[in-house]
């Protein structure tokens, strides 16, 4: 069986869940604006906007979304079109393999896979040398948060 392995360097970034709004669903009604405790939901144009340094991941907003245009997404402080040399993002990095061999980790740390609904799907330490090799055979397609150690980094599954 041909195996692909893909290379998946951690990365020293700041992870966590935040809520955006997706335009083409959002019609400007503002009934978020005034359920957001951090301030972060304005208006900008016909779109409510959240502000991604304000918003701390509550999802208060999504419950007084009528059309249900505001989701949960991972936020690094890193906009996808910045240029940072040691970003990776998904759609740079896929996957298209049986497996996925993760570098840089401490010897024997824990590691987490999370798939973007927020599951853990994988939970096992790293070897002796610093690595995992994770089976992608029964995963779905989509985009994947490795975390150990303080240590982040994505890839996607195609």
């Amino acid at each position: 069986m041909f195996k692909i392995i893909a290379i998946v360097f951690l990365l020293l970034v700041p992870i966590r869940w935040i809520y955006v709004v997706d335009k083409g669903k959002c019609n400007g009604c503002g009934n978020c604006l005034a359920h957001c405790p951090q301030g972060a939901l304005t208006m900008m144009g016909p779109d409510a906007y959240i502000d991604p340094e304000l918003c701390d991941g509550c999802g208060n907003c999504v419950h007084f979304c009528p059309r249900d245009a505001i989701f949960q997404e991972w936020y690094t402080g890193i906009e996808e079109e910045e240029s940072v040399g040691e970003s990776i993002s998904f759609s740079c990095n896929p996957v298209t393999g049986a497996s996925v061999t993760i570098l840089g980790l401490y010897p024997q740390a824990q590691v987490m896979i999370i798939d973007q609904s927020g599951r853990i799907v994988v939970q096992d330490n790293a070897d002796c040398r610093g690595e995992y090799l994770l089976d992608m055979s029964d995963k779905p397609e989509g985009a994947y948060l490795v975390v150990s150690d303080n240590r982040i980094s994505t890839f996607t599954s195609i």
